[in-house]
């Protein structure tokens, strides 16, 4: 039940831009018709609780924030006047999709910008041809948000497709490398969270990764290998 909540007080808490009751994300997300009421008792009620809920177990790397009674975007996470410099997080995810491409390079893959809307990046080696999206993110207390377009992630459906996860922190970049096929089914499951037409995957990033609980470790640097 917590999906639908978290998911439809993200789309209104983005387009409204202030912080609002448990009521009032209930009453618009309904008039929007993100939101069926009448699935929960007490929606208000429910509503309140399953964001209560997500700050309390994210902590700083929840998309929500509290203050008194109003539930309002975290800060940390949102992009805009309140939040990141939207020139620097350009900079960033460019500074990201070159260091996957170096990463490669030195892996002896040709590689360059894809240009086409569902990947950043095309590398080719040994006859094969590889496709990948690059997020990158700054960890806040270990926790790293990265946010798929849901378009551009139907696009990558293709062979050879892989997102790189690129964490970046003043010790250097560390980097989650895995196939479409594995992100999808972590879609399904529900370990990536969507979002409206978005998807978000909160990585734990430390000796061990974790995605949703999960243990991930093991796609730390797996680069394909042609």
């Amino acid at each position: 039940m917590a999906q639908p909540f978290k998911s439809s007080a993200f789309e209104v808490l983005s387009d409204e831009r202030r912080p609002l009751s448990a009521g009032a994300i209930v009453e618009k997300a309904a008039r929007r018709k993100l939101l069926d009421p009448r699935t929960a008792r007490a929606p208000e009620r429910t509503m309140s609780a399953v964001l209560s809920c997500d700050i309390r177990r994210l902590g700083a790397g929840s998309r929500f924030a509290r203050r008194g009674g109003l539930f309002g975007l975290n800060p940390l996470l949102r992009p805009g006047p309140t939040g990141a410099d939207p020139g620097r997080a350009l900079l960033n995810g460019m500074a990201g999709e070159h260091s996957v491409a170096a990463e490669l390079l030195f892996r002896g893959f040709e590689a360059r910008a894809a240009g086409d809307g569902g990947a950043d990046i095309v590398a080719e080696k040994g006859g094969r041809r590889f496709l990948f999206q690059v997020k990158t993110s700054a960890p806040v207390r270990n926790r790293c948000s990265f946010f798929i377009p849901a378009g551009a992630h139907e696009k990558l459906r293709r062979p050879g497709a892989y997102y790189a996860f690129v964490m970046r922190s003043d010790a250097g970049s560390d980097f989650l490398v895995m196939p479409y096929r594995e992100i999808q089914r972590h879609v399904r499951s529900g370990r990536i969270e969507k979002l409206g037409r978005k998807y978000r995957a909160d990585l734990v990033w430390g000796k061990r990764i974790t995605l949703g609980g999960l243990d991930v470790t093991r796609y730390r640097r797996r680069w394909p290998r042609a």
